[in-house]
């Protein structure tokens, strides 16, 4: 039998546009933001390879639309994840614009440096 997971936090980041999941005070994942005029755009989510599927990008995704949907600003999606997330929670439909032909692959330092 697995051990419960442990609580994650998540929190803004304004200086570095990122929200940030945390396990015990450590950043485990983030998504990246980038705001234009009165858009916010989430652009990429990541979450450290060995804590995946543990629902750590689900509570950043939830965490960023709760935080949006209060400053009512207009945003846009180009994080896939994300795009799943407003998907399986149509609840967030009317609050995000999805263009999926806009998403783009992308890899951050952390999935270079592991040899993926």
């Amino acid at each position: 039998m697995e051990s419960s997971p442990a609580a994650i936090d998540v929190r803004k980041d304004e200086t570095a546009r990122l929200y940030e999941a945390l396990i015990d005070g450590q950043v485990v994942g983030t998504l990246a933001y980038e705001t234009t005029g009165g858009r916010v755009s989430l652009t990429h989510s990541y979450v450290n390879e060995d804590l995946r599927h543990r629902g750590i990008a689900s509570a950043m995704a939830r965490y960023a639309l709760e935080d949006l949907s209060r400053s009512q600003a207009k945003v846009g999606v180009y994080c896939g994840f994300v795009a799943d997330y407003v998907q399986a929670h149509p609840a967030w439909n009317e609050a995000v614009d999805i263009n999926r032909s806009a998403f783009i692959a992308t890899r951050t330092a952390r999935d270079t440096h592991s040899g993926h």
